[in-house]
């Protein structure tokens, strides 16, 4: 596996930026690969995992915390770390445009410098808590661009997030300078508007013992009224890295990838 730490100049922020990429430099099949010599074929590029971190951290968190590395191996699936601070995803009140950077830049830039497939079905998008609740915002905003979409502990509720002690360790001004003064945006509103037709399948799972519980039973609840495709497991657990570490492998199990361990 190849790490890729890149920091640039993003257009749609107006500052650096730090993302890291893994590729695969090995596979099982010739799918991506000489058989004989290992190399990548022409003219291949990789499917995409866009990995999102939760709140407090950043495009280092799932190198440092789980064993995603050895997992997309497995999987010869290139994955795409990003930072985007505590902005929730989106193009802030007061602050940076990450909706339009994750969106947008970010995949175009990667994919003049990088063997990275921009194709709809090539390209995936998951990721943990605000990340869990990003992806999920992605894949019902863009739906044009994902195959699937995951949750992991999604904040699928930031009025909920916003009321639980969890929130007391965010600077005051945290929820302002996203939202301004306009209504907290809930991913969970989107479905109101969803087009299930359209949408990507969505994949959630949560801890039975995790704060965040009540926020992914009310979205798994709804998304069904609307009959939109999703698949919602439950598990002990809580908020934690090894909740998410093991159960990330879950996510790319699910994910209809075509290159797989034979």
């Amino acid at each position: 596996m190849a790490h890729i730490q890149l920091n640039f100049f993003s257009d749609s922020l107006r500052k650096s930026t730090n993302v890291l990429v893994f590729i695969p430099t090995t596979g099982p099949d010739d799918y991506l690969f000489d058989k004989e010599e290992q190399f990548l074929l022409p003219d291949k590029k990789y499917q995409t995992l866009y990995l999102l971190h939760g709140s407090y951290d950043d495009y280092g968190s799932w190198t440092r915390n789980s064993r995603i590395e050895n997992y997309a191996q497995e999987k010869c699936l290139a994955v795409v770390m990003p930072t985007v601070e505590n902005s929730a995803y989106l193009d802030m009140e007061y602050g940076e445009k990450y909706q339009t950077y994750i969106s947008k830049e970010l995949p175009e830039f990667l994919s003049v410098i990088l063997p990275l497939s921009t194709k709809k079905e090539d390209t995936f998008i998951a990721g943990l808590s605000m990340g869990g609740g990003g992806a999920f915002r992605f894949a019902m905003t863009f739906p044009e661009k994902y195959q699937a979409a995951a949750s992991l502990s999604g904040a699928l509720n930031m009025k909920a997030v916003d009321n639980c002690a969890h929130m007391d360790k965010m600077p005051l001004n945290y929820m302002r300078a996203i939202y301004g003064e306009k209504e907290h945006g809930e991913v969970i509103d989107l479905l109101e508007t969803a087009e299930s037709e359209k949408l990507p399948p969505l994949y959630m799972v949560c801890g039975t013992e995790d704060f965040i519980l009540p926020a992914n039973e009310t979205f798994y609840e709804k998304a069904k009224e609307k009959e939109i495709d999703v698949i919602y497991e439950k598990y002990s657990g809580s908020h934690s890295w090894e909740f998410w570490d093991m159960y990330i492998r879950n996510v790319l199990d699910w994910m209809p990838l075509a290159c797989k361990m034979v």
